[in-house]
């Protein structure tokens, strides 16, 4: 596959997994009753719109549209959300949840830049940026546990 090609592709992945973030947070905003963590996750929100519209305005840029996230992830996550959180709100167990979702996305983006490691430089960075905002939200919502 060629360098082109790759950063398409990688793009798309840094792109899917930003979103994900996104609509989790939008989808768990919704069953906070804690300012403190709902201001948390408001903060992480703004971070993942950023990534996802700088790698939607890069794919752009090289005359591609991103693939969104799938509707059956979509509603996997949401419905996955509404029963953990109908069973336990409180701030420790969003927060776990949380962890765990940033956690899938260090792997995944992890993986992704070893398997697009032709993609350009500027796309690696983006998901160097990208892991460490994950690692970031980790130890920012550990405060809650």
């Amino acid at each position: 596959m060629d360098n082109s090609q790759n950063t398409v592709e990688f793009l798309s992945e840094i792109y899917r997994g930003a979103k994900m973030g996104v609509q989790t947070i939008n989808n768990i905003l919704t069953k906070v009753t804690d300012n403190n963590i709902y201001d948390e996750l408001k903060y992480q929100l703004r971070s993942y719109e950023e990534i996802a519209n700088e790698a939607y305005s890069e794919m752009l840029r090289r005359n591609n549209e991103p693939k969104d996230i799938s509707t059956l992830n979509k509603l996997s996550a949401k419905m996955s959300i509404g029963i953990n959180t109908f069973i336990n709100s409180n701030p420790s167990h969003i927060a776990d949840m949380m962890i765990k979702g940033n956690t899938m996305g260090v792997t995944g983006i992890s993986k992704s830049l070893n398997a697009y490691n032709n993609a350009d430089n500027e796309i690696k960075n983006l998901a160097d940026r990208f892991i460490k905002l994950e690692q970031d939200n980790i130890d920012r919502l550990k405060k809650f546990l």
